[in-house]
This record gives C-alpha cells, structure tokens and sequence, in this order.
C-alpha cells in the first residue's frame, strides 16, 4: 500500500514539473504569452518596475529624450529584408564624413533596437561609426513569434553582417550587444564570420540560456530549477529545435578568437554578473572587463556615462588598429 502511495506521489511530481516546465518554456520563448505581458516581466526584471526615484532617474530620462530624438532625426533609414521566413527590420545610421567602420547594435530580451540601443547608437555615430540598429526575430517591427534567447537570432546578426558586405566589402564590423543582444553576438562569435567582423562588446550577457532560465526560477520564481529544467530543456528541443544547453555562451566562446570587451553592472538582478567571469575565461581572444558598481540590469552607461564609453572606444581604438 505504501509503494502505492509513494508512487502515486512521485507520479504527481513529475506531471508538476512535466507542466511547469511546458509552462516556462511557453511564457519565456514565445512572443504572444499573456502570462509574461501580465506577471512574468515584473518578477523576472523586478528593476524596471521600481517606482522609486533615484539620483539616476533624472540622468536616464534626459538620455531617453536625448536619445529617442536622435532615432527620430538622424536616421538614415529603415531596411527590411527576408530571412528565415520572417521579415527582419533594421534602423540605418550612416556618419559623415563617409566611413567603413560600423557598428551592429543588437538590443535585449523583449524589447526593440530603439528602446535599448537608441543611446548607443547616437554615441557611436557621434564618434564616427556606421551604426546598423536590428529589431531581432519576434521583436520591435520584425516578425516571428519564436524567441531564440540568442540561439535562433545569431542567425539574423549574421544575415545583417552581410547584408552590410553586400553594399560595402571593405568594412570593419564590431558587434555590440545589450542583455540578450550580448548573448546573441557571443554566440554567434563561435561560428564562422567573415574577416570584416573585428570586436565584439557583450554587455551584460549570460553564460547559457540554461543557466539563466535556471537561476530565473530559483531566485525570482521561487520554483526548483532542476527537476523543472530537465523537462523545460526537452520542450524546447521539441518546439523549437535547440536545447536550453546547447544556447551556451560559454561554449561559442571557446571557439572564439575575436577581441572582446566583456560588461556587467554588479546590482543586475536579470542576469547576475557573474556571469561575467564564466564569459571571459571561455574567450580565447583577447579580453577586457568592465564591471559598473551599483548597476542594475542593462544599465552601467547610465550610472557611469563617462567610464562605459571612454572604456569602449578605448577598446575598439586598440584593437581595430592592432588588426590594420
């Protein structure tokens, strides 16, 4: 009676992981989940929800402005092209005088090139870059519905490096990313690129999609990770063919031999800095670090400006010129 019992409940078990993991990998990696809209992002990002005013909230609402102008005035245009059958949009910003040096600017985790990347991509035109901002699949202007966590949209950077190659075969390509844009161009780093692409700037990127799914549900969803990762892993295989594992930073950047400029803010909730370290000793080209005090989530440019971008174009000046 009591093997009955107890397998019943080891039963029940795993039907509750079974389901929860079905459940993550729905609300996470799929555009249109209501639970995510609704609940998820507050307590998955719990720093974009705080109310309470900062001695930085001013300083990000005039770089916001600042920088939501900017995207409105000084673009060049949009381009829109088919991959992967979706149409990918991106926002063009050319320099004057004419240059070869671009910058890719790929945005984070539900949100949009503008959004993210309309502060940086002003500072890198001020300084003289070509700057191509992205919407990745299923966000911002481009289609799709499946979020790839990477994976899936370091396919669509790639297709931008050569749609830029396409029209100028003599540029220099550094690829700078924000949150999940940091984990897109890490993992495309451990493909095969074409000798345009110079750098790469990872800011705020984690070291796999499992390690952060897994940590999400620990520390923000109070769930077990384990038990629920196994199943949320299968699920993801079988509904969008890569497994959470196999979606690792760590493991492309072994094979990556590119300059990289590694940031994190040491307050992010999001994806623990931390992670920072897993990233940089898995490199094997020449690396930088830049840790921001205080910072939350995507957020070291606003707490420290001046340091964040001094140490970027510090970094791309050194290294550009090393590989001329």
């Amino acid at each position: 009676m009591l093997g009955w019992i107890l397998g019943i409940i080891v039963l029940l078990l795993i039907g509750i992981c079974a389901y929860a993991g079905h459940f993550f990998i729905t609300a996470a990696l799929f555009k249109n989940s209501t639970w995510y809209v609704n609940k998820g992002h507050k307590m998955l990002n719990p720093d974009n929800f705080n109310q309470e005013r900062t001695v930085y909230t001013d300083i990000e609402e005039r770089q916001n402005e600042e920088a939501h102008a900017f995207w409105d005035k000084e673009a060049t245009g949009e381009i829109f092209m088919e991959f992967s059958g979706e149409t990918l949009c991106a926002r063009e910003f050319k320099a004057f005088p004419a240059t070869n040096r671009w910058v890719i600017a790929v945005h984070g985790y539900r949100s949009s090139g503008k959004r993210d990347m309309s502060l940086p991509a002003k500072r890198f035109l001020d300084a003289g870059f070509n700057v191509l901002v992205p919407d990745l699949r299923a966000h911002g202007k481009s289609t799709g519905e499946e979020i790839g966590m990477g994976w899936l949209e370091k396919e669509d950077v790639k297709a931008w490096i050569q749609k830029i190659l396409t029209h100028n075969n003599q540029a220099e390509i550094i690829l700078f990313g924000g949150s999940m844009g940091a984990a897109t161009v890490m993992m495309a780093s451990g493909d095969e690129l074409p000798k345009q692409v110079k750098l790469l700037i990872a800011d705020c990127g984690y070291s796999s999609v499992y390690d952060e799914f897994n940590d999400m549900l620990r520390s923000a969803l109070h769930l077990p990770g384990a038990p629920i990762m196994f199943f949320a892993n299968l699920f993801c295989k079988s509904k969008l063919g890569f497994t959470l594992k196999e979606a690792s930073s760590v493991k492309q950047l072994q094979k990556n031999y590119l300059p990289t400029l590694f940031i994190h803010g040491t307050k992010d909730k999001f994806v623990p800095h931390e992670a920072i370290y897993k990233n940089m000793e898995a490199t094997q080209g020449v690396k930088e670090s830049l840790l921001i005090e205080n910072a939350p989530h995507l957020s070291s440019w606003i707490y420290d400006e001046k340091r964040y971008f001094e140490t970027v174009f510090q970094f791309i000046d050194n290294n550009l010129k090393k590989g001329e």
